[in-house]
């Protein structure tokens, strides 16, 4: 008879039991279902079966005796002894093919890291033949008017020794300085500066767009083209010389008279001089640059303007007659200046442009030094530390602050979705603090701790240009509003 836990094809064990319908006879699932596919009938009764004939028993699993071979102690050694060598040659398997591997993966990133290489080196060179040949298209379109111009791409040797020999003279100065305690204990701290409240108040026909100060003197360029020269709370000189909003207003000296320059989105540099005994002023000189001018730096030597433009250009300018010293056309077309600041020194230049990039340039050299990426959007300003071993820069959403000992190394010192820094920004004379104007308020900022320690709310519009008096005693705002605030204990 039969057993339930027996096929009754081959006379097994069972472990997925099956019932026929049509005989009641027991199978094992996979052998009868071999069967029905090749025979179509019923191994016992030869009578037609079909697969859905078939029932599925639900059994609990029936645990099969050991083999013959493993029913004494020799026999379980040697199927142990056989389990063993085979596990083995099983992990040496595993083995040869983790080597494989292995081998090929190292292979794989060499071809990798090579084609990286390759690929770097192509778009180099690619990028350096773009640059050339519009530098030589340039030339072309231009030809009659750089000759017309005659101004060499380089600074003379001399003008070049005397930015040397000033550069040694003011490190110099600098260094003693910093090792006087004396000469900081002059400047006020944290606490003090948190008290600073506005004590004199300008105001405007226009609303500001740049400032600049010299002793007790204050100018301030407007929206609309207009300059304001204010001294000891009055307004002593206003001239209407631009048909477009001022970009920048800069006091510069050669002599003993007191002298700015004040450039536009009109395209002209103009020269101003003021008489301080008969308060009287005067355009002295009017400079055609022939596309709007972005930027305005006065070397250290106080007379040389550098500036940048909208198309990429980088000139030097001699204050004293007007004469165009040295005109860069490594960019010209290529970049879309937006800002620059010099450093102390005078041997460097920070410039800004429109795709978030900060070009260091070397003024002696004529070189590029470095390109500092990171900024998020166009930079709308950039000032140099007391030291001149940082350099700060803003744009739309942020303020971030360089390492130049670093490069390439950059820490936030603001960030926000709602703020704007348009011209709001300078490091203090000491190199402690910095300044930032966003929308209508004034932060400052430890610059060690990378903290903000006060605030000043007191314009009602945008803030343009921030700048710390002598010894930070008296601090400078402008603003959109059309007012120019002095702050003060």
């Amino acid at each position: 008879m039969q057993s339930w836990q027996t096929c009754a094809l081959s006379g097994e064990l069972i472990e997925t039991p099956v019932i026929s319908k049509v005989s009641g006879h027991i199978y094992e699932k996979r052998l009868i279902e071999k069967h029905i596919e090749s025979t179509g009938t019923c191994p016992i009764t030869g009578r037609p079966l079909n697969i859905e004939d078939l029932i599925e028993v639900k059994v609990s699993r029936v645990q099969k005796p050991r083999p013959v071979t493993a029913t004494s102690i020799p026999s379980l050694l040697s199927l142990l002894q056989n389990e063993w060598d085979a596990l083995l040659l099983e992990q040496f398997q595993l083995k040869q093919h983790l080597e494989q591997v292995r081998h090929e993966l190292t292979h794989a990133l060499y071809q990798h890291d090579a084609a990286c290489r390759v690929i770097a080196k192509l778009i180099k060179e690619r990028d350096q033949a773009r640059i050339e040949l519009s530098q030589l298209q340039h030339k072309l379109n231009h030809k009659i008017e750089v000759e017309a111009n005659n101004a060499p791409e380089k600074l003379s040797s001399n003008q070049i020794a005397e930015i040397e020999e000033n550069a040694i003279k003011l490190t110099n100065q600098r260094k003693a300085q910093r090792k006087q305690q004396s000469y900081f204990d002059q400047f006020p701290g944290p606490e003090i500066l948190s008290n600073y409240d506005v004590k004199q108040e300008y105001q405007q026909t226009q609303g500001g767009t740049s400032l600049d100060t010299k002793d007790n003197y204050v100018l301030v360029g407007g929206q609309a083209g207009l300059i304001q020269l204010y001294s000891h709370e009055k307004l002593v000189y206003s001239a209407q010389e631009h048909t477009q909003s001022i970009t920048q207003v800069n006091f510069f000296t050669y002599d003993e008279h007191l002298r700015f320059v004040s450039s536009s989105q009109d395209g002209n540099l103009k020269l101003y001089q003021f008489n301080s005994q008969s308060q009287e002023g005067q355009v002295t000189q009017t400079i055609n640059i022939g596309q709007s001018v972005t930027g305005v730096a006065i070397h250290p030597l106080g007379y040389v303007a550098i500036i940048v433009t909208t198309n990429g250009v980088l000139a030097y300018y001699n204050l004293k007659n007007g004469q165009q010293l040295s005109r860069v056309t490594d960019f010209e077309g290529q970049c879309q200046f937006t800002s620059i600041s010099v450093h102390p020194d005078g041997l460097l230049l920070a410039i800004g442009q429109a795709d978030s990039q900060i070009k260091v340039w070397s003024i002696v050299k004529s070189q590029l030094l470095a390109q500092l990426e990171g900024q998020e959007g166009a930079v709308t300003n950039l000032s140099f530390s007391e030291s001149g071993a940082n350099l700060a820069s803003s744009s739309s959403s942020e303020v971030k602050e360089w390492d130049l000992r670093r490069p390439g190394q950059f820490s936030k010192i603001y960030q926000g979705q709602k703020i704007v820094v348009l011209g709001g920004l300078s490091y203090d004379p000491s190199g402690q603090f910095l300044a930032v104007g966003s929308n209508k308020s004034i932060h400052f900022f430890d610059v060690k701790k990378k903290q903000e320690f006060c605030k000043i709310d007191s314009h009602r519009d945008l803030v343009t240009g921030i700048r710390f008096g002598q010894l930070s005693k008296n601090i400078y705002s402008c603003s959109v509003d059309k007012s120019v605030n002095i702050y003060g204990n």
